[in-house]
């Protein structure tokens, strides 16, 4: 399985060369073929080991093998969720849903590697239920594994009897980041089994969106939200981070309060609701549109623009089919000029985030259909040609 393991690392080392191939200057084509000769060498090699009776090494090389696949898919691929599924009940064979400490012999190096491989299968796992809209794997009530400790790669070893002291979880890291994004993910996962099946109660989003904005209010300052102009001397990684975090809180305020909106409840709740879902997918479309600004040659995340390739375009999708299904209930004759307003602040974003989902027409069926729904919900000639003013004018 150590061989599978290596052509795992190699498929994402090809794939991370084909997002910056100018820089290494291969060709594409040649980048392709490497990527799907290590992708089949390691599928070989998870057969050829039996990945169903797993060892040591197994459960890495399907990780690993996973996120390959998820990033080369532009799309949402019910595939994808079909192996997270498996790779997570293996997982649970393997006992990684149980803190190590239930097990006195396991050494602090391993029992910290479980940890670490168990919160990003958890976070898989959320992402993934999410983007095809099925049930999560994971179920909360059967799992205690703890948060992993916040050490470096030389804060631990097999020396260690006892795990260190962990570093403070304020300062920005890799691990630090993943850390503080499971508490959101925890209550977002939380949203997301209760309105799977019926829109919650009032009594249910209330506590659920309290618990949210408590998760949200105890991360660091630096993942807090910040003013674009705020930013500019912050790290790339860390203002991606910022966005990675915030997207996702919307993400769960409107999965709260989806049910009510696609309803169209009447009432102060149903009202609510429905200002929430449009405020939080006009957010999450900003981010859209000051991510495609800052991956662009020279901006500021061009040399990180692989993080973002595909990993929230189910996330600008929703967004976009939100925002279109609430200006179609808003009535184009009509006198309200806060009605009036809230149509101009939708059409105006649509019609941007619109020419990006074009770039990419041609390799997503998704992206496709977005443009196809923007196109015909803005198909009113009087209403594209304010929204193309506002857009020229800067608004």
């Amino acid at each position: 399985m150590w061989i599978g393991l290596l052509f795992s690392v190699m498929s994402m080392s090809t794939f991370l060369q084909q997002q910056n191939s100018e820089a290494f200057g291969l060709p594409i084509e040649e980048t392709q073929e490497m990527l799907e000769s290590y992708r089949t060498l390691t599928i070989h090699c998870l057969v050829t080991a039996n990945y169903l009776q797993p060892s040591r090494h197994t459960i890495e090389t399907l990780i690993l093998h996973f996120a390959v696949d998820q990033n080369v898919n532009v799309d949402a691929d019910i595939g994808n969720w079909l192996l997270i599924g498996l790779v997570v009940r293996i997982a649970l064979r393997m006992g990684l849903h149980r803190d190590p400490s239930h097990w006195p012999n396991i050494r602090p190096l391993q029992a910290e590697l479980r940890r670490r491989i168990w919160i990003a299968l958890y976070q898989m796992d959320f992402f993934t239920s999410t983007q095809v809209g099925l049930p999560r794997i994971i179920k909360d009530s059967q799992c205690d594994t703890r948060p992993p400790a916040h050490l470096f790669d030389d804060d631990i070893s097999f020396e260690h009897d006892e795990i260190p002291s962990e570093r403070s979880l304020t300062d920005p890291t890799p691990l630090s980041f993943i850390i503080h994004r499971n508490k959101i993910i925890k209550v977002a996962g939380e949203i997301y089994d209760v309105t799977e099946a019926a829109p919650p109660s009032h009594a249910t989003i209330s506590i659920l969106s309290t618990k949210l904005q408590s998760a949200l209010d105890d991360l660091p300052p630096w993942l807090q939200a910040k003013p674009s102009q705020a930013s500019i001397a912050d790290n790339p990684v860390t203002m991606l981070n910022r966005i990675f975090v915030n997207i996702l809180f919307h993400k769960a305020m409107y999965t709260l309060h989806k049910q009510n909106f696609l309803k169209s409840m009447v009432g102060e709740e149903g009202i609510e609701s429905s200002n929430i879902c449009v405020n939080s997918a006009l957010s999450i479309l900003e981010h859209q549109h000051r991510l495609s600004e800052e991956m662009e040659p020279c901006g500021l995340m061009f040399n990180i623009r692989w993080k973002v390739a595909t990993s929230l375009n189910h996330e600008f999708l929703q967004a976009t089919m939100m925002l279109c299904l609430a200006l179609t209930r808003i009535n184009a004759d009509t006198a309200d000029e806060n009605a009036l307003q809230l149509r101009q602040n939708i059409t105006v974003p649509l019609l941007f985030t619109k020419g990006l989902w074009v770039k990419n027409t041609e390799r997503s069926s998704e992206a496709r259909r977005a443009v196809e729904v923007i196109t015909a919900v803005l198909k009113d000639p009087n209403e594209l040609n304010k929204a193309e003013t506002s857009v020229s004018d800067g608004k």
